[in-house]
């Protein structure tokens, strides 16, 4: 019951911004069956349209990677999950010329055995899963070693806050993409760590705190 307009803007940004090297990027994207043919062709769309090359340049949103063996990992996670049986619908491979660029990528039909389900994909691709229902996409998104954020699209924003107790990560952000302010706690659960930087409790975590014990017997 989602905006998918909004939805889809919001994956774009999410999957791809600084090339898809974000700790809390949108790297599984988990859609109900009812709308995951419409969502998918709308963000195949909106992702071909992203412009690879100079960071510097105004024109430029998908810039370089890291490093070069960052960028061929991620190409061999790519393969890998090609072969277990998903769809290439867009990119899956190093850009053409001099840099260190990879094309953004979009994988379809990803399954929980999958390589690019299972493990973190640090570069610009992303993977679509298909949910039988609600239930089902909370199931998926918490079948994994990681915690740190999630995100859910729904025009039924009590059903999202009753979700957010549901889903096994440090944070949840209703109809908006992952992101981090001084104001609130950021942090994740399982792999993703443990503590939290930001808002009291990250400044909690600079004070030097003295226990002093007086033994009254």
């Amino acid at each position: 019951d989602a905006d998918l307009d909004a939805a889809v803007q919001a994956a774009v940004v999410g999957r791809y911004q600084n090339s898809g090297q974000v700790c809390a990027a949108a790297k599984r994207l988990i859609i109900e069956k009812g709308v995951v043919e419409a969502f998918t062709e709308k963000f195949v769309e909106a992702t071909r349209k992203l412009v690879v090359g100079n960071p510097l340049s105004s024109d430029t949103y998908i810039g370089p990677m890291a490093r070069y063996d960052l960028r061929d990992e991620l190409d061999q996670q790519v393969r890998d999950t090609l072969e277990e049986g998903a769809t290439l619908l867009l990119g899956g491979g190093k850009a053409e010329g001099a840099g260190n660029f990879y094309e953004p990528t979009i994988l379809a039909n990803v399954t929980d055995r999958m390589t690019s389900f299972k493990q973190e994909l640090f570069g610009p691709v992303a993977s679509i899963i298909t949910a039988q229902d609600c239930a089902h996409a909370v199931a998926l998104a918490n079948d994994s070693d990681f915690g740190l954020t999630a995100t859910i699209y729904t025009a039924n924003v009590e059903l999202a806050q009753q979700l957010t107790g549901e889903l096994e990560t440090g944070g949840v952000f209703i109809n908006g993409y992952s992101a981090s302010d001084p104001r609130v706690a950021f942090g994740g659960v399982k792999k993703s760590g443990f503590g939290r930087e930001l808002s009291h409790f990250g400044v909690r975590e600079f004070c030097n705190v003295q226990t002093v014990w007086l033994d009254r017997n």
